[in-house]
């Protein structure tokens, strides 16, 4: 205490640079405060610590202090939630987070197992054939191969004209299916088309493969080309008649009836 007293005092007369004689006085202060300290008579306590039952006396006495604060000022705690309500809740919650979690790991593991079926690579095929979208048929669904021995033009050419000999495919069904279906597929399919309400029905087979992980058309077959399933084009002659009355070059008179 001695020792922090004077390290003070001189730190405040260093700071504001006192003269010689105030440092003189300071230390004749320092001395008389000294002298002071050593005449202060300290309490019992002070010197060997308060005694066991004073302490116990005084804890009863703020414990005293304490309860009348309190039942004075009672204190609000936030109020808590039912208990059976919490539990109903939590178990739902566990619930729906068990249920999502297992939902999308059930989803995950058939996305990276599921594996192409040839056949919706065919239905797009046929869908696009009836809707005439040959420019799709060859960007998306031919294989390279096929797709670079194929000129655009040549090929969107090919398929209207037989769409103009043997009408547009109207309906079609998979008949058959072939090959180990992981790598390479054969599907028979049975294709009806209609010109004129006359309907000509024919199989042909598609030939498909595995690219990339994606099922494509390695071989038309007789998509396009009926004519290789045997088919012959729908006639588009029309009844032609003689006017009634009309002469022959022989002079006789011919009956009305259909052109040869």
């Amino acid at each position: 205490m001695r020792e922090i007293t004077r390290t003070r005092l001189a730190a405040q007369a260093k700071s504001r640079r006192a003269t010689p004689e105030e440092l003189r006085e300071a230390k004749e202060r320092l001395k008389a405060i000294e002298t002071e300290l050593t005449q202060l008579q300290l309490l019992p306590e002070t010197k060997n610590g308060e005694e066991r039952e004073k302490r116990y006396d005084r804890v009863l006495r703020l414990r005293d202090m304490r309860d009348e604060f309190e039942s004075r000022f009672p204190v609000r705690g936030p109020k808590q939630p039912n208990s059976l309500m919490l539990a109903l809740v939590m178990t739902v919650a566990s619930f729906l987070t068990c249920a999502f979690c297992g939902g999308s790991l059930f989803f995950a593991y058939n996305a990276l197992t599921q594996k192409p079926d040839p056949t919706a690579t065919g239905d797009a095929f046929w869908v696009d054939m009836e809707a005439q979208n040959y420019s799709d048929i060859r960007t998306n669904l031919m294989s390279a191969t096929l797709r670079v021995g194929t000129d655009p033009s040549q090929f969107s050419l090919i398929a209207g004209q037989a769409d103009k000999d043997y009408g547009v495919v109207t309906s079609y069904s998979l008949t058959q299916e072939s090959g180990d279906l992981t790598q390479n597929a054969a599907l028979i399919y049975h294709v009806t088309r209609t010109k004129q309400k006359k309907p000509t029905t024919y199989y042909t087979t598609i030939k498909l493969s595995i690219v990339s992980g994606a099922w494509v058309v390695d071989d038309l077959g007789a998509a396009i080309s009926p004519t290789s399933a045997g088919v012959a084009p729908v006639s588009t002659a029309t009844p032609n008649s003689t006017p009634s009355g009309s002469t022959t070059p022989t002079g006789r008179r011919e009956t009305p009836g259909w052109a040869a």
